[in-house]
């Protein structure tokens, strides 16, 4: 199954204010000094947004376009000096005709909307 999340890190209030306006609600999220699964202390405060699985690429993709399009609808970005944000894709065993094709508008969206791409597989 493919999947994909964001990340977001940062200052609490950015965060807070970050995750007011989601379209969707953070599936995890943790404050300044929590301490982590390994262990460590958390330096930040943050969240993970699911924002789909599917067995097809392409599908997932159209996923993420919605969700980034809705965001930018609301007028949310990740592009603010105490806040980070990290969209994270995993490809798992995919096949020969499997595609994860961005265009120049996906690319400049996530850009402009202060989003990393991260693509395992």
């Amino acid at each position: 199954m493919n999947k994909a999340s964001l990340k977001v890190y940062g200052d609490e209030a950015a965060v807070a204010d970050a995750r007011d306006g989601l379209p969707t609600e953070p599936e995890n999220s943790w404050k300044k000094g929590d301490v982590r699964p390994d262990g460590r202390v958390r330096i930040d405060a943050g969240f993970y947004v699911d924002l789909g699985q599917d067995e097809n690429p392409a599908t997932l993709l159209r996923h993420l376009r919605a969700w980034l399009h809705e965001c930018e609808a609301r007028n949310i970005t990740f592009d603010v000096p105490p806040l980070a944000a990290e969209l994270h894709i995993a490809i798992i065993n995919p096949g020969p005709d499997d595609e994860l094709d961005f265009s120049i508008a996906d690319l400049t969206l996530l850009v402009e909307m202060g989003i990393t791409l991260s693509i395992t597989g």
